[in-house]
């Protein structure tokens, strides 16, 4: 019990220090919102309240920390074999903020696009690269969107790499699909 109170100590410290600037002053903002001044502009331009925006920051950190990659937009990462366009908060579905048009995000051609929600809804995650992708929290119902060249399908693998789904040749697609026993995604 001692353990676990000191754990929870030292992890309130460490908020309180991360929310200290250097002036001595508490701050809301994260320091990665206040390092991107661009990608908060279009934030707000997206129409986004300050926690909003602190909210998709936070969400686009989550993907950074498991994909790798850059941040791109206020909502769009770039990581080595594909995208993840994050569906702004109170949105259904995702739109690319980095576009001038910035409606609802396609999914592009010679892509397999996942989302997180059904009738694809919810943050989207394109690939283009025939490797193996690693999933992490990508669970419960979701859909799929098969884009490929003509004829090229996805295998859709288990925990151990073994394959649960094969799609339909592209172009094809899912409306709703469970993504629980899906670890890897292999595009071609």
């Amino acid at each position: 019990m001692a353990l676990r109170t000191w754990a929870t100590a030292a992890a309130a410290a460490a908020l309180a220090a991360s929310l200290i600037g250097a002036n001595g002053t508490a701050s809301a903002a994260p320091a990665a919102t206040a390092a991107r001044p661009d990608f908060a502009a279009q934030a707000a331009s997206a129409g986004l309240s300050g926690s909003r925006a602190e909210e998709l920051q936070h969400k686009v950190d989550d993907y950074l920390a498991r994909l790798g990659g850059r941040q791109v937009a206020a909502n769009k990462v770039e990581f080595e074999g594909g995208t993840v366009v994050v569906a702004l908060p109170g949105e259904k579905q995702a739109r690319d903020l980095g576009k001038a048009d910035a409606k609802f995000a396609d999914c592009p051609y010679e892509n397999f696009c996942m989302f997180r929600g059904t009738y694809y809804t919810g943050d989207q995650l394109n690939l283009y690269y025939c490797r193996d992708q690693g999933l992490t929290n990508w669970t419960g119902n979701g859909s799929w969107w098969n884009r490929q060249t003509p004829g090229t399908q996805a295998r859709l693998l288990g925990r151990n790499h073994d394959v649960v789904t094969v799609t339909a040749g592209a172009e094809s697609w899912q409306a709703v699909y469970n993504w629980d026993p899906i670890w890897y995604v292999r595009p071609c």
